[in-house]
């Protein structure tokens, strides 16, 4: 939670600082009882894991988007090169799950539906979720490092996670407020014997303004000067449909993700789903990133 001497007057007097507090303490006393659940699945899928010590994980939060999900792990088989990606089923219905798991089969997926979160707040469920992972099953692998990779991040580029944290003890995208900073939970890697010790937490803190993974700012970013680490780069770039010709604006992560956006927990991929198809189709024509883009710059990645 934010410093007390950094809340103002006016919210001493609607007492925010104390509403905060209250929703904080209720907020870890649920994230205490999800973390024990164990589905009946997890020792198996644990044991299957056992390779993967010392080894780069990206864990992917799957939440009710089974073509999304498929896009993003073909597109990492052939652009991932260094990491092993594993799918973690966060979705509500139950239909969703059985299309999400039938997807990783088919694409020799580890595969595991986390415990039936009851939460139906977007941030709290995603933050219970990636603390659950992280304390059931990251620590259990031990992995070299390890990423959290939002759903609907689709990696258009080869890319080396070792080389993206090749000199720090972690990485991502950027978000800040006035008195913390956080990487931003749709693309985070960390080495893990940085944080192994710590009492990770990914659930938000609202008091700082910061979004999902933002309580890591008391048991990790406070400790790191800011202004020496490199950062995730975010732009937007005009993406042209190789079918309609029409462009469209899209947020590309780190120059390698093209990040679709707002599709977990509403009906926003309706709009964007021929658009994607058709990227898609593209991709594995064979057209390049860079062609699609008509980004000047495009094959100059860093």
């Amino acid at each position: 939670m934010r410093d007390i001497k950094n809340f103002s007057t006016s919210e001493w007097l609607r007492f925010l600082p104390f509403q905060y507090a209250f929703k904080e303490t209720r907020n870890d006393a649920w994230l205490a009882i999800y973390k024990i659940f164990r589905p009946k699945a997890l020792d198996m899928f644990l044991k299957e894991s056992e390779r993967l010590r010392n080894r780069n994980v990206a864990l992917v939060v799957a939440f009710e988007q089974p073509w999304v999900l498929d896009w993003l792990l073909r597109m990492a088989q052939r652009n991932l090169t260094d990491t092993a990606v594993l799918v973690f089923d966060n979705s509500r219905r139950a239909v969703a799950r059985l299309d999400i798991e039938r997807v990783c089969r088919n694409r020799g997926i580890p595969y595991l539906a986390l415990p039936a979160n009851p939460t139906r707040h977007v941030n709290r469920s995603h933050g219970m979720s990636m603390t659950w992972i992280y304390h059931n099953v990251v620590r259990a692998i031990n992995p070299r490092m390890f990423a959290f990779i939002d759903h609907d991040m689709i990696p258009v580029r080869k890319t080396e996670f070792s080389e993206r944290l090749a000199d720090q003890p972690f990485f991502g995208k950027l978000r800040t407020s006035p008195w913390a900073w956080q990487l931003w939970a749709g693309y985070c890697l960390f080495d893990f014997s940085t944080v192994a010790d710590l009492p990770i937490n990914f659930l938000y803190d609202f008091s700082q303004k910061l979004d999902t993974g933002a309580r890591n700012w008391g048991c990790l970013y406070q400790h790191y000067d800011r202004d020496r680490l490199r950062f995730a780069s975010s732009r937007y770039v005009e993406v042209r449909d190789p079918a309609t010709g029409e462009s469209m604006s899209v947020e590309m992560v780190d120059d390698r993700w093209l990040h679709i956006g707002n599709i977990g927990y509403n009906d926003n991929f309706r709009s964007k789903a021929q658009f994607c198809e058709n990227l898609a189709h593209a991709l594995d024509q064979g057209i390049s990133w860079p062609h699609l883009c008509g980004d000047g710059n495009a094959d100059e990645v860093p």
